[in-house]
């Protein structure tokens, strides 16, 4: 796993303050579980972060950006020109056809939205990291990432003036914030601790989030999740209105992550919520930039040149690695399946991931019909790194780059974007790095010195 992967390495002079790792992780899970929040040790945690040079981060943000731009400016064509070059997938298809999602097409979008990403070799300027692929709606990561990296510099103050981190609820929700003072998430029948920080993060600053979990879900709410209530939505005026009080948000959000069969369970309430006037903090509309199928539109370098000019498309060759559709070289995938990765284009948290040996008896499977369904991406070696988590034992791990970033697009420019924030997420014990396939999270800070 490691024999190709560059080992980044904790900077010297930061050594004194992790030495005693195995005590830290102690203090760490003790701190935690002095929170109350909800299962917030249920998951790997390192108590030795990620710094990477200070100097590398204008390289991440730049290649963000621009990535970004490229994917505004392709949801920004005309639906004539967006249907003709969008690859189907289920998902979409569903979404357009079904739910008329492009009937009601919003002009601006905000948002949020995660690159998985990968630094390989030496983290500087001249090498930005390498794109995996684009989440939106539902994504997990704003609220823990900043609880993590603040528990551990109370922990060990002496960081504090040495590294830099960046608040990645803080500007989550300062990012809501341009939306209005009050937003309604919308949940199914939990909620996790992330999320509770991000109400917290929320209440500082000025905004107001309830959580609500539509009657048209039909699920029933477990008395341990106090802060969240079961509402009917309405439409009044075409604005939406909550429970019998006939509450108006400013805007709503939605919280889950969705398949193909979460859409069908409520059509009606989807429907809804995409012919809405309420502005959606992460609209569906972005849904059809995050099917993994999108990555050959990205590879492309003619269609990015086209969209956002000849110098972003020149430095973005540096970071999207080559990437097609399956359909007609499956047998050329096969011989180089060791080179290669095969994503499913509607697949999330990696389980539809296939790398190497695995990938062979899964192409078989693959219907003729299925196979625009189907990514195919250049393998990398993603950088490795040591971590010790609270509920594991010291190791080394391979490790990608969660890179966060909130957007506001008025159909034709940013009239806001910036990097949020980051996270981390390893593991010794696959080629997979989610944190829900055996990984750890690692936060990430920014050697002020370098």
């Amino acid at each position: 796993m490691f024999q190709k992967s560059h080992l980044e390495k904790l900077p010297s002079h930061f050594a004194r303050y992790f030495k005693k790792s195995g005590e830290l992780k102690i203090d760490l899970w003790n701190a935690f579980m002095d929170s109350d929040l909800i299962g917030i040790c249920d998951d790997d945690c390192s108590a030795i972060p990620r710094i990477l040079p200070a100097s590398y981060l204008p390289t991440i943000k730049q290649t963000s950006k621009e990535i970004l731009l490229f994917l505004m400016k392709l949801l920004s064509l005309p639906k004539k020109e967006l249907l003709a070059i969008l690859p189907p997938t289920p998902v979409t298809d569903y979404l357009i056809n079904e739910l008329a999602l492009l009937k009601h097409r919003p002009r601006r979008l905000t948002g949020s939205l995660r690159y998985d990403m990968a630094i390989v070799g030496k983290p500087r300027p001249s090498n930005p990291p390498k794109l995996f692929e684009v989440n939106e709606i539902g994504f997990d990561g704003t609220g823990r990432s900043s609880y993590i990296q603040e528990t551990l510099l109370r922990l060990i103050p002496e960081l504090k003036g040495k590294v830099l981190c960046l608040d990645t609820a803080a500007n989550e929700i300062k990012n809501m914030r341009r939306l209005g003072k009050n937003i309604v998430r919308f949940q199914c029948d939990h909620y996790n601790w992330e999320e509770e920080v991000l109400l917290m993060k929320a209440k500082r600053h000025g905004l107001s989030i309830r959580l609500i979990s539509p009657t048209a879900f039909d699920v029933d709410i477990d008395e341990e999740y106090t802060k969240l209530t079961r509402e009917k939505i309405h439409l009044k005026n075409n604005r939406l209105t909550i429970g019998k009080n006939k509450w108006r948000p400013d805007a709503f959000q939605i919280s889950d992550s969705f398949e193909l069969k979460d859409y069908m369970e409520a059509p009606k309430l989807y429907r809804d919520l995409i012919r809405t006037s309420t502005p959606h903090y992460s609209p569906f509309f972005t849904a059809l930039i995050a099917p993994k199928t999108i990555l050959p539109l990205i590879s492309d370098n003619s269609l990015v040149q086209r969209l956002v000019g000849s110098r972003i498309a020149k430095s973005l060759k540096r970071s999207i690695l080559p990437a097609y559709l399956l359909d007609g070289h499956t047998a050329a995938v096969q011989r180089n399946a060791n080179n290669l990765v095969i994503k499913h284009a509607d697949g999330m948290g990696g389980e539809k991931d296939y790398i190497g040996k695995e990938m062979r008896p899964i192409l078989k499977r693959i219907r003729k019909s299925e196979r625009n369904h189907w990514a195919v991406q250049k393998r990398i070696h993603m950088n490795s790194m040591k971590v010790d988590g609270i509920l594991s034992r010291p190791r080394r791990v391979i490790a990608d780059l969660g890179v966060y970033l909130n957007y506001d697009w008025n159909g034709r420019k940013f009239t806001h974007l910036t990097v949020g924030g980051f996270i981390t997420r390893a593991t010794n014990r696959s080629l997979k790095v989610n944190v829900s396939g055996g990984g750890i999270q690692v936060p990430v800070m920014f050697d002020r010195s370098k």
